[in-house]
């Protein structure tokens, strides 16, 4: 029985790992940043930037095709993650918000500044990490009660498919380093296409 739930299209899982890895590395990245230096405040707010990007993305492919298909099975969820990613878009306004705000201030309201959206980021990571985990832990069985393999690969198939091939690779190069040596494998010759949906 663990075998075979093992062999089973997962939708989500391999994505969230390239997502986890894009939010720790910026959140290490923001960590080491002297934001009293405006060079390393600007390749910051680049990362942050790159960050949420690739949030962004992910939870506008939810939002249209996976979402819609859990609440037809489960109100009670999908309208949770309905509210989900409005909140959390919120929290990466808040953040965002900060950024132009360092050029006017001395040195030590830079770092003050700094250290606030590295606290800010930090509860941002804390947030997408519970709505991550309550989508592995829901969402994915539901919709491997709800679909076949099949169903799953062509649901995954639509949305890499809406993604242009240069944004494609981008999606790839995150989630390679992120991915583990059978679920690489999976992704098939094309790196850059996985199987799993971004």
């Amino acid at each position: 029985m663990a075998n075979q739930t093992q062999t089973r299209v997962d939708p989500l899982t391999p994505i969230h790992k390239g997502i986890r890895r894009s939010l720790f590395e910026t959140a290490m990245a923001l960590g080491r940043t002297d934001f009293t230096v405006p060079q390393e405040t600007a390749a910051a707010e680049q990362q942050v930037a790159l960050c949420f990007g690739f949030l962004r993305e992910h939870a506008e492919h939810e939002d249209r095709h996976t979402i819609p298909e859990v609440l037809q099975r489960d109100r009670a969820l999908g309208e949770t993650l309905e509210l989900a990613h409005p909140r959390l878009e919120r929290l990466a306004i808040e953040i965002d918000s900060l950024w132009p705000r360092f050029a006017a201030l001395p040195a030590a309201g830079r770092a003050a500044l700094g250290a606030e959206l590295c606290r800010r980021f930090q509860g941002f990571v804390a947030e997408q990490l519970l709505h991550m985990d309550q989508e592995e832990r829901q969402v994915v069985p539901l919709l491997q009660a709800a679909f076949s393999d099949e169903q799953l690969g062509a649901m995954s198939g639509r949305i890499v498919a809406s993604i242009p091939p240069p944004r494609m690779q981008e999606w790839g190069a995150l989630l390679g380093p992120a991915l583990s040596a059978p679920e690489r494998a999976a992704m098939g010759p094309k790196p850059g296409a996985p199987a799993a949906a971004a």
